[in-house]
Parts: structure tokens; sequence; C-alpha cells
């Protein structure tokens, strides 16, 4: 639907894409697109889940040990289907190609699952202070 659409040039001075990046074929010509129908100084607010996800990364882990190739953050092991994941450096890496600064990043951790409850605080701190959150929020802003 977003690669079918189309707006005036510098027509918006907010866009957000939450939770939908990681399902497009092609994300940086959605954002590349984006840019365009924003204003200067305009913010383009997005959230992804984060490549850096602790607990995914030792999902993958226990799943390797069983001797499988699963992963808990790509598809197709679940719908809807994630076909990239992202960390700040996708985003540091398009800015310089394209019109836009990287304004704020957060780094949200989001509900500790298949793990003890006792070892649940313990997780949530470690995320937050490496910055291993489930979600990235990052606001990108047009030169």
């Amino acid at each position: 639907m977003l690669e079918n659409t189309n707006f005036p040039d510098e027509e918006f001075d907010f866009i957000t894409f939450g939770a939908v990046l990681e399902h497009l074929y092609d994300p940086s010509a959605s954002i590349k697109k984006a840019l365009k129908w924003l204003k200067p100084n305009g913010i383009i607010h997005v959230e992804v889940p984060s490549s850096k996800h602790l607990v995914q990364r030792l999902i993958n882990r226990y799943y390797r040990l069983r001797g499988t190739y699963y992963v808990s953050n790509l598809s197709p092991m679940h719908s809807p289907f994630h076909l990239y994941e992202f960390d700040v450096k996708s985003f540091e890496e398009l800015a310089k190609h394209n019109n836009f600064s990287i304004a704020k990043v957060e780094h949200h951790v989001c509900e500790i699952m298949f793990f003890p409850n006792f070892s649940k605080p313990f997780l949530r701190k470690y995320m937050e202070l490496t910055k291993k959150g489930m979600m990235l929020i990052i606001w990108l802003q047009k030169k």
C-alpha cells in the first residue's frame, strides 16, 4: 500500500512508521519516499524490532543448541512476517545517503516471556542498561 501511495512533496510535518518497516520489502525506499513528503525539519517516527534484543538472541541460541535453524525474530516463524531487523547503525547508514539526521533514539524493554519470574527483573535491568530491549524507537529529522 505505501509503495503505491503518493502525496505532494513537503506536505507533512510528521510521519510515523509504527511496526511497519520490518514488513516492507524495501524499507529504505519507503523512508526515501516519506522524506519527499516531509517538510524541512519534519520528523519521521520509526518503531521497529531491535536486532540487538537479548531475549531473541537467547532463544535463537537455544534453537541452535537443539540442532535446528529456527529463529524467533525473523519469519516465516510467525505472522505477520518480519523481513528485516534494524539497529541504530541501519539508520545511520541510511542517513549518510539521504537528507536526514537522527534526532532521538530509545530502546524499549517489553514484556519478558519464557523465563522464570525471579529472573525477569535482572533481565529487564540488563536490557535497559545495555540497550538490548525489544523495540527500537527512532526519530529521523529531515534537513
